[in-house]
């Protein structure tokens, strides 16, 4: 003997996208990207996103209005193309986790090195201090 249970219902019209009741916004960890990608690019942001992503314009201009966000392969084109280390700074920004905050640490503690070495190389090229 079989059972039901639970009674047929008509099918819901909330999207798929709500979790408990709340819409969640899909396209709002895009927001520090699509401003890195205008800070980097002052023209053509559009098309420059597209190229590296491998989309149409169109759909990088909707990533850049913040109404839909790349998904899967297109974020990965884009974390893996010639400006995926500020893109990737630019997507840990505000994450607040251990290896986000090593990760920003490390960063920085690079950059220092790099100031170093050029103030190093800069007092090199002055010559040694006379009497």
């Amino acid at each position: 003997m079989t059972r039901k249970l639970s009674a047929d219902r008509t099918p819901s019209n909330q999207s798929t996208r709500e979790d408990a009741g709340r819409k969640s916004d899909g396209a709002a960890w895009f927001a520090p990207i699509a401003r890195k990608l205008e800070e980097i690019f002052t023209r053509k942001v559009a098309g420059e996103t597209a190229f590296r992503a491998c989309v149409d314009i169109s759909t990088a201009e909707r990533w850049l209005a913040g109404t839909s966000a790349p998904q899967g392969v297109h974020l990965a084109r884009l974390l893996c193309s010639d400006i995926g280390d500020q893109l990737h700074v630019a997507l840990i920004e505000n994450v607040q986790t251990p290896w986000a905050e090593a990760r920003r640490a490390e960063l920085k503690r690079a950059q220092l090195l790099r100031e170093r070495e050029e103030i190093e190389r800069r007092l090199a090229a002055l010559g040694p201090l006379g009497k």
